[in-house]
């Protein structure tokens, strides 16, 4: 769904004046949408490894390119306009601009949310692996407040009184 939404944005951006969907500024689109589609993808993927998020973040850039194509292709495809060879260069030039923008903001953007989403919402996973850390740290220190006493307590020799010195 998410290479959906950055190919129809993308393509908005390339065409403004023929679009639907008034994009604004298409640098802006461009750079802005892919880092927060990636963004969102990480955050639901927090309950994942790192890998997966990165991967899903490919995987989107990878479909986000083949739509911008098929959006690009489309009058091509529906029969209302011919496959000229400007065409075909304009089209492999905006395809080859897609695949070199998209790639590394939505990947960059996936782990990005994955990053801060295991900040703000760690899985219960997560949750379950830190209380056993802290279970553990606990019974550590306790094993060790009772060694110390215990060493307190077999040192201890009775007290004597320093002698008293002369007074002068």
């Amino acid at each position: 769904m998410g290479a959906l939404i950055v190919a129809g944005l993308f393509v908005a951006a390339f065409f403004g004046e023929f679009s639907p969907i008034e994009a604004g500024d298409p640098g802006a689109v461009i750079l802005f949408v892919p880092i927060l589609t990636g963004f969102v993808l990480g955050i639901l993927l927090t309950d994942e490894e790192i890998v997966v998020a990165a991967g899903a973040g490919v995987l989107a850039a990878v479909l986000s390119v083949v739509f911008v194509g098929l959006f690009l292709l489309s009058p091509v495809l529906a029969g209302v306009a011919e496959a000229t060879n400007s065409y075909a260069a304009f089209l492999s030039s905006r395809i080859m601009l897609s695949t070199i923008v998209l790639f590394p903001l939505v990947v960059v953007g996936s782990v990005l949310g994955r990053g801060i989403g295991d900040l703000f919402l760690p899985s219960e996973r997560m949750k379950e692996q830190l209380e056993e850390l802290r279970e553990e740290t606990r019974r550590w220190h306790e094993a060790l407040d009772r060694l110390e006493h215990r060493s307190r307590d077999e040192l201890q020799l009775p007290e004597e009184k320093p002698p008293e010195q002369g007074k002068g």
